[in-house]
């Protein structure tokens, strides 16, 4: 077992700093934002998805109009202390030689990933570690952590080192008939913990759906496919990575989603 532990004070700094402005998107749509019934973050966390199928999608960020006004009718949106679009700052550990990001390069399944996440208007913090399984599955399992204490990762017996922040915006929409939840992100920037340059990809939103099972058909894909946009692999932790590298690591798997990241 291997204890993780951050400078809450150094991290939130660089997380704020990487964040210095809001993007257009985002301030041009608040009235759409506004026509959505809410949720709340306890109804919420009743419909746990702590082992689940994800679906991603990438697509321009111009497509979000489009989208808030086609489910505004059939999905409530996330709404806490008057906030509907959320800051998530992501601090990534990985081995010091990159270990766990050379894994999903290399294709190697049931492969790990920890975090810290914080979520800015909330002030929550978790440790999140994920688990991608051969079954298509992602299992997530999140650990209240103040990440100025240590903490203990279970079943790890190999050193973990903050390498990178990944840090954008969210909104979450919640489809109650289905159970299905969606998320959207945007102005999505990365930077290496001990580096000043940050690289972002503001033209870009990647979609998620979280869902239970494959039964019920996905409005949200369905939609999506009546515009030819199809699922696909992304990792943001890998696009970082790949994005911030000085050409040290292999990122030869992630080159096609770079160019098509680098489209829009």
């Amino acid at each position: 077992m291997v204890a993780l532990k951050l400078d809450s004070a150094r991290t939130f700094a660089d997380h704020d700093r990487l964040r210095s402005r809001s993007h257009s998107i985002e301030t041009n749509n608040q009235l759409m934002l506004s026509e959505f019934n809410e949720h709340s973050l306890e109804e919420q966390r009743a419909v746990s998805l702590p082992y689940r199928f994800d679906i991603k999608f990438l697509l321009p960020v111009t497509f979000l109009p489009e989208l808030l006004r086609h489910f505004a009718s059939s999905h409530s949106i996330l709404q806490y202390s008057g906030h509907r679009v959320f800051t998530h700052q992501n601090t990534y550990f990985d081995t010091p030689d990159w270990d766990l990001y050379s894994q999903h390069h290399n294709g190697k399944l049931n492969r790990f990933k920890y975090r810290h996440r914080r979520y800015l208007e909330t002030k929550l913090e978790f440790l999140e570690i994920k688990v991608k399984t051969n079954k298509r599955r992602t299992r997530k399992q999140r650990i209240p952590w103040r990440c100025n204490q240590p903490i203990e990762v279970p079943d790890v017996d190999f050193k973990l080192v903050p390498k990178l922040y990944v840090n954008y915006r969210r909104i979450t929409l919640w489809d109650q008939e289905t159970d299905e939840r969606l998320t959207l992100d945007f102005d999505i920037l990365f930077q290496r913990i001990d580096a000043e340059t940050k690289v972002g990809v503001p033209n870009v939103l990647i979609a998620e759906c979280k869902r239970a099972d494959l039964v019920k058909p996905s409005r949200f894909a369905q939609q999506l496919k009546a515009k030819k946009y199809y699922p696909r692999s992304i990792s943001k932790y890998c696009v970082g990575v790949c994005l911030t590298d000085d050409s040290s690591l292999k990122c030869n798997r992630f080159k096609g989603l770079i160019s098509e990241l680098n489209k829009y």
